[in-house]
């Protein structure tokens, strides 16, 4: 299964998880690697309920998509980036 990097934006930091699995846009189990202070249980529980699907690919880029939901008020960016075959 490839190797998928995502790259998350929000409120002013920048946070870095991978996983492997068949495809970038159907799962949320790196929200589990955010910092604990990065989001409170119901940010967390607000981004689990709108994160599957949504995920666009970046024109002109190869293997990279992004999404922007808003959770908590705040806007976060996900660019996932398939980093290994």
């Amino acid at each position: 299964m490839p190797l998928y990097t995502y790259v998350v934006s929000y409120n002013g930091e920048t946070h870095v998880s991978q996983a492997r699995r068949s495809n970038p846009t159907g799962f949320a189990d790196w929200v589990a690697d955010l910092p604990k202070a990065a989001l409170s249980a119901a940010a967390r529980k607000e981004l689990a309920s709108k994160i599957y699907g949504g995920f666009e690919a970046i024109p002109n880029r190869s293997r990279v998509w992004r999404r922007t939901v808003t959770v908590a008020g705040t806007e976060m960016v996900i660019v996932a980036i398939q980093t290994a075959g």
